[in-house]
This record gives structure tokens, sequence and C-alpha cells, in this order.
């Protein structure tokens, strides 16, 4: 596939738009460049804060509906023509003991964060592949799943919110390799490490303590160390701003990639790709350790299927 090429006055989809990375986002693309935006959110009061613009489209979106993604897309087509960048950003963590969390709370979660984006990128396909080759318009776009380094790595006290992450990572990987390149349709999967958004105090507001098990509440549990060190003015010192995570998005759709070279995932921030790396390379040792064992069950000529797999 060649080097992707963001148009200049780009059509962007983005989803979660009433804050943090969705919002950041929105103003950056409104204020300094001449992309065009269909800023959506549940409730369409919560994007007051955005600009008042031709070139920015406010919708109503519930990303559990079916219909109700298949109206904001058909309206943002109506408006622009086209859809060129579509971001799942909508979602949210919960933190809890996986043994007492409240199911509803975990499928609600499972429904925005994996389900959610499911829905839009299946819906959307269609107008990537048919409407924006109509006229003579460049085909294609591009899919940008906003997830998580909680996506990659996992952490105590937030099984199911990285269950939705975990998930939305394989399901995108999956599709990647599906599609024929003909169709010019792209993935990113953009891995922050921590934001300075609503996300931390959403997340651990729901944690009653009251409901706990007895034998959950040792402090010297992951999961209590995790909430205290949350509670530090050091917890959150080096997060990126919500602002500076939009720009390096931007200019790095704009430029191609790196070096015109897009990879299937970007980690995004110190922390990301710091932890990543280190989680790699202790799976690779983990592997190699493995291998005598996991090489009886089928020998070892089933390695040459491997480059046929990645293809």
């Amino acid at each position: 596939m060649p080097p992707y090429s963001l148009p200049k006055d780009a059509v962007w989809f983005i989803t979660g738009c009433s804050s943090g990375i969705g919002h950041a986002l929105c103003m950056h693309l409104s204020t300094k460049t001449h992309s065009r935006i269909a800023a959506t959110a549940r409730n369409p009061s919560s994007l007051a804060s955005l600009p008042s613009s031709p070139n920015i489209l406010k919708l109503a979106l519930d990303v559990t509906s079916d219909f109700s993604v298949q109206e904001a897309l058909s309206a943002t087509v109506k408006e622009f023509s086209r859809i060129d960048v579509v971001v799942n950003s909508a979602g949210y963590g919960a933190m809890g003991d996986t043994e007492t969390m409240d199911m509803a709370k975990a499928r609600g979660m499972m429904e925005t964060n994996f389900w959610g984006a499911v829905r839009v990128t299946r819906l959307v396909l269609p107008i990537l592949r048919e409407e924006n080759g109509r006229a003579g318009m460049m085909k294609g776009g591009l899919i940008m799943q906003i997830t998580s380094m909680g996506g990659r790595v996992a952490f105590a006290g937030n099984t199911f919110y990285h269950a939705s992450k975990f998930a939305l990572e394989g399901f995108t990987e999956g599709l990647a390799r599906e599609l024929p390149e003909e169709w010019a349709v792209r993935f990113l999967c953009v891995e922050p490490g921590g934001v300075k958004t609503g996300y931390s105090e959403t997340a651990t507001k729901g944690f009653d303590g009251e409901k706990r098990l007895e034998v959950y509440k040792d402090p010297r549990l992951p999961t209590n160390m995790m909430l205290r060190y949350k509670e530090t003015a050091e917890a959150t010192k080096g997060w990126a701003e919500p602002g500076k995570v939009a720009e390096v998005l931007y200019e790095y759709l704009r430029d191609g990639g790196m070096g015109g070279e897009m990879g299937l995932r970007l980690p995004l921030g110190s922390d990301s790709w710091g932890m990543q790396k280190h989680a790699l390379e202790e799976g690779l040792v983990e592997l190699e350790r493995a291998r005598e064992v996991s090489c009886k069950t089928s020998g070892m000529e089933q390695l040459e299927s491997i480059g046929f797999l990645k293809k």
C-alpha cells in the first residue's frame, strides 16, 4: 500500500468529543487546520465549547446504537460528501476487584469501549470503500482506534477495562489483515499512556470500599497500592496534556507516519512506550524459554507457516 496522504481539508468523524482526547482533537483541528469535522457526543449540548463554524458539524451519537451511528454517519456524508478519518475516542474506565465488580457496569464498559468502536468501524467501511471513490475523489481512508497502553499491558484493578481495550486491538489487527489493499482503508491503534483527562478520577470514583470483600482490603495488594499511588501528585506529574496529544496525532498523520511509514500501532507518551518495550522484552524471554516445549506438539517445520500467516 502506498504511503498515507492526509488531505488538507480532510473530513474527520470523531466520537467522544465532549471531553478528553476527542475534545482536544476537535479543538486542534478546528483552530489550526483546514479540516472539516463531525464532532459527536451522546449529549450534543456538551459540545457547546467547540467553535461554531461551517467546518464543524455537531451531532448526537450513541455508539451503543446501530441506528444512532448510521444516522450520524449519513448526516456527515450529506454535509461533507465523504469521510477521510474516523476516530473512535468514546470510552471510559471503571476500577474494581474482578470478583465483586458490578457486571452491569463491566458489560456497559465493554459495550462502549469495544462494541461501540466495532459498530462505528463496521458501518463506516462502505463509505470509505464506495462513497469516497466516487467522482474522482480519493478512495479509502483511515480508522483510528484510541485504545490505551492498557490495550497492550494490564494492571491490577482494571481487568474489564483492559479486556475492552485488548479486544479492540485484536479486532483491529484482524480486520486490517482482512481487507484488500485496493480498498485503501488503513488502521491505527493509538495507545496513550497517562493523559490529563477525567479518566483517572472517573475510573476510581465508583470504587466503593464498603462493598469490597475483606480479603481484598490488604494494603499490600497491587490494586490498593495502585489506588494510593493515584491519589498522589506524583502519579499524574508526567502525564500528557490532551492538547499535546491532539497536536502530535495530527502531525503524525499529516506527515504520513514516520518517514512515510505508518504502522498499525502508535504508543503515545514515554510511559506507554517504556512499559510496552519492557513488556515485549520480558515476553521474548518467556517465549524463548518455552520454545522447546512449544514445538514438541507440531515440530519445528511448522515455523515455515509464519510467513504466510503474517501476510
